[in-house]
């Protein structure tokens, strides 16, 4: 291995580690993903997705309702009073771009982040 090959290598595993750096800064600056509620396709409430951040939100009146229960960093309709229960099915959402739906009362639920979408994000 000559001089050369050395500074080669060196200088490659530098710029890796640069990479590597600059993804974990990018990732820390994406900022707090946020929920944005809609209803009957206006935009009904923003609400955040944060550590400690608890809150219950209930869409309708007596009948035809749905309720929203926001936990730390993720969201979902606890209970609703559709046919079906699909929303309900959905379970507890934390990812951009995953969303929940309630047909019957045309109510969605969407994870919006800061950060550009990354689909091997929101595979597990």
């Amino acid at each position: 291995m000559t001089r050369s090959d050395k500074v080669l290598v060196v200088l490659l595993f530098l710029i890796s580690i640069a990479g590597i750096g600059f993804n974990i800064s990018m990732a820390a600056m994406g900022g707090e993903q946020t929920a944005e509620i809609w209803v009957e396709g206006n935009l009904y409430k923003t609400v955040p997705l944060k550590e400690g951040y608890k809150q219950e939100i209930r869409i309708g009146g007596d009948s035809h309702y749905d309720i929203i229960e926001v936990r730390d960093t993720k969201i979902r309709v606890r209970e609703a009073d559709c046919p079906n229960q699909d929303c309900i099915k959905m379970g507890w959402i934390q990812h951009a771009p995953q969303q929940i739906v309630c047909l019957p009362y045309r109510i969605a639920i969407k994870i919006v982040s800061p950060a550009p979408a990354d689909t091997d994000t929101i595979v597990h």
